[in-house]
């Protein structure tokens, strides 16, 4: 075997003792770890291997490397609802021997509790931007060089020990790594073929892309304190707010990629409301009916304009709703957009918003107070779970409904003469015409191969793809028979807070009969896509502001 086989071989067999655990989040990589191990979540160590990482790095993210308990063992569950998951299992068994690792005795027994990869340098953009214009194809190049030699670093918990295990994997001949010295009570190692640097501690081991990023790794860990990750208030702030035991979490310093990000395009700063700040972390955890994420902001008041609310719309959707997308003060969000935009552009664009803004009410017919009537309170979109082209409405909770259906009286007779007169030729909209259905009453706007209907019943206006649609949201119907009251929908929002500033919804399984009449399962791996998809049974959303403004997301799964 040659010397730059051998390496090649050597490096595969060390970095997936690192790399094994974000493997695992995908079900092949569950499959390899069932089974193995004692649990802790990936927040357990985070001070041990996080002190090796520079506290000014913009990216880190860690996992679990323990793999019986709670989390894994709840990832292994959600694997086997899969028709993959054994197939894909088999497969990783049979990669992992042509290697010549042997999981049991040589991997698993050297794992401590959690892992690390970290970015820790912002990317240099300007050479990569630099002609980008006239030469398209050099700046991909040129990125994707750039990213090829961006410094990375990994950082693995040593199972108590086994430290001399881990030099005894790593150096095995042929064609192992080759140690070069020492440096901060660790063993340093190198294989400048393969281009992996390495460095072995009583308790870590950390890999490196360079081998300055390795002795950058020691020389943080040996100064502690502000220098390493672990000791960056930020950090450890916004780590708290995740949940305690979960299988993988992250962090991005927001600022500094913000920085990065305004290289690239100046208005980054502005559309946000100001400098970017802060920091993000993000994380997941794995429960026996599904998968739960959470990423929370920490010192980042460009993120805490939205206005939160109390939902109470759900109410208003039906039971057998396929989706729903529910937002607040629509009205407000469209005027920080516009200001944002206005603000951000040159002269002749500030003229353009503003001669827009000031047309718009008179060429609908309506005025500014008008609008914010309709788009001042609470707001849903409810998409219903019959026929090929679903039922969809717009739920507006307005201030007063005689002004609403004023608005949309109006609107009903200016919008058709906008359409035919600017829309393409062959498409025609035709006069209002009255509905009443199911004790709502409106007006249905029809146009070639669809109708526009609208309808306002007490506080309440809707505006949808047909008079159904509008009804479905706008009929009397008991508290037992709407969404709110659905058990999927109350486990997906579990834990989700009294006020929010957004919150969306899906139930799965009562959109699959809609994906299948659009011709989503047709085809030779049609029964295939269909059934990876049934694992899944609902999936919720919702986000917060304050302080520390939150987005938490839940996907279902189950039999």
């Amino acid at each position: 075997m040659s010397t730059s086989t051998g390496s090649r071989h050597m490096r595969r067999k060390v970095m997936p003792i690192v790399a094994i655990a974000a493997a695992g989040a995908a079900v092949g990589g569950i499959a390899v770890l069932a089974g193995c191990g004692s649990t802790a979540s990936a927040g357990s160590a985070p001070a041990s291997i996080a002190g090796y990482i520079p506290a000014s790095s913009p990216l880190y993210v860690q996992v679990s490397t323990d793999t019986a308990g709670t989390q894994w063992t709840n990832l292994n569950r959600l694997g086997t609802l899969f028709p993959g998951f054994g197939e894909m299992r088999a497969e990783l068994d049979k990669a992992l021997a042509r290697e010549g690792i042997k999981w049991d005795t040589e991997l698993k027994p050297l794992l401590g509790e959690s892992a690390a990869i970290a970015v820790t340098e912002v990317p240099e953009t300007e050479s990569v931007l630099k002609g980008a214009l006239t030469d398209p194809a050099g700046a991909v190049g040129r990125a994707a060089a750039k990213a090829a030699d961006q410094p990375m670093m990994a950082v693995m918990q040593i199972a108590a020990g086994k430290s001399a295990d881990i030099k005894a994997l790593i150096t095995q001949a042929p064609g192992g790594m080759k140690e070069t010295g020492t440096r901060d009570g660790a063993t340093l190692y190198a294989d400048a073929t393969m281009g992996t640097y390495a460095a072995v501690t009583d308790e870590s081991l950390i890999l490196g892309s360079t081998e300055d990023v390795v002795n950058k790794a020691l020389e943080v860990k040996a100064a502690g304190g502000e220098a390493a990750l672990s000791g960056v208030f930020r950090f450890n702030e916004a780590l708290s707010l995740l949940p305690d035991d979960v299988f993988a979490m992250g962090y991005v310093n927001v600022e500094e990629a913000g920085k990065a990000a305004s290289e690239i395009l100046p208005q980054v700063g502005d559309l946000a409301g100001g400098q970017l700040t802060g920091a993000a972390a993000m994380s997941v955890t794995a429960q026996p009916d599904g998968l739960r994420m959470k990423a929370v902001l920490v010192d980042a008041p460009q993120a805490a304009q939205q206005t939160p609310y109390t939902p109470t719309l759900t109410a208003q959707a039906p039971a057998d709703s396929i989706a729903y997308l529910g937002f607040n003060r629509l009205a407000d969000t469209v005027q920080r957009a516009v200001t944002a935009a206005s603000s951000a552009g040159s002269e002749d664009t500030k003229k353009q918003v503003e001669a827009l803004t000031s047309q718009l009410p008179l060429l609908l017919g309506v005025n500014t107070e008008d609008l914010r009537n309709l788009t001042g309170g609470e707001h849903a979109v409810v998409v219903g779970a019959t026929g090929k082209e679903p039922e969809a409405a717009l739920a507006l909770q307005v201030k007063s409904g005689e002004q609403a259906t004023e608005s949309l009286t109006a609107l009903s007779r200016s919008v058709p003469v906008v359409l035919n007169q600017f829309a393409p030729g062959d498409v025609k909209v035709g006069k209002a015409t009255p509905f009443s259905q199911s004790g709502v009453k409106g007006q249905v706007i029809p146009a070639d191969d669809m109708s526009v209907a609208w309808g306002v019943r007490g506080e309440l206006a809707a505006i949808g793809n047909g008079a159904k649609a509008v009804a479905s949201v706008l009929a009397p119907r008991g508290a037992a028979n709407s969404l709110a009251a659905t058990q999927g929908f109350k486990a997906a929002t579990q834990g989700m807070p009294a006020q929010v500033t957004g919150l969306a919804y899906i139930d799965v399984r009562k959109a699959v009969p809609v994906l299948a009449a659009n011709g989503a399962f047709e085809g030779k791996d049609g029964a295939k896509k269909r059934a990876n998809i049934a694992p899944f049974t609902q999936i919720a959303a919702w986000a917060t502001a304050g302080e520390t403004p939150t987005v938490e997301v839940y996907v279902g799964m189950g039999k």
